[in-house]
């Protein structure tokens, strides 16, 4: 439901991503097959892809464990996305992981991170398009290997 939630919210600025010369790249931790389902029942045209290990989301520290789930703050979350025709389905993957936003940039720095502490815990689309048109306005010179991915 919640994951649902966000891509929906994302879609939204999907065009100002674009215009920004920018990809959005969803990922979960489901099977493969169930990625493109995903898709598909979201409704988004953008890249999809799953990793059922986790590693992506090691990689970004985000949090996980059953109290990201059972916070008293997760029921308003869950009541706002219920409003806004939201239901919960069968959970594909880990439950209890959670994501984030990330802009990742060329080079490999990221400019922007918002990590989920709860489910249900999603960042302001226009923040994340106005972090985006930030960074490439003011792209960094020299990216702090804290603040760098590097491919595998």
């Amino acid at each position: 439901m919640f994951c649902k939630e966000q891509v929906a919210q994302l879609r939204d600025v999907l065009p100002r991503i674009h215009a920004a010369g920018a990809e959005l790249v969803i990922v979960g931790n489901g099977a493969p097959k169930q990625a493109g389902w995903f898709a598909e029942d979201c409704e988004i045209q953008t890249p999809v892809y799953t990793d059922p290990t986790l590693s992506v989301y090691e990689a970004f520290g985000t949090r996980k464990g059953v109290f990201t789930l059972l916070h008293p703050k997760t029921f308003l979350y869950r009541f706002r996305a219920m409003r806004g025709g939201y239901r919960q389905s069968s959970t594909k993957g880990s439950a209890t992981q959670q994501g984030g936003v990330f802009i990742v940039l060329p080079d490999g720095s990221i400019p922007y991170r918002y990590r989920s502490r709860l489910s249900g815990d999603h960042p302001e689309p226009a923040s994340v398009v106005e972090a985006l048109e930030r960074a490439l306005a003011h792209p960094s010179t020299e990216p702090a290997a804290a603040n760098r991915i590097t491919p595998a």
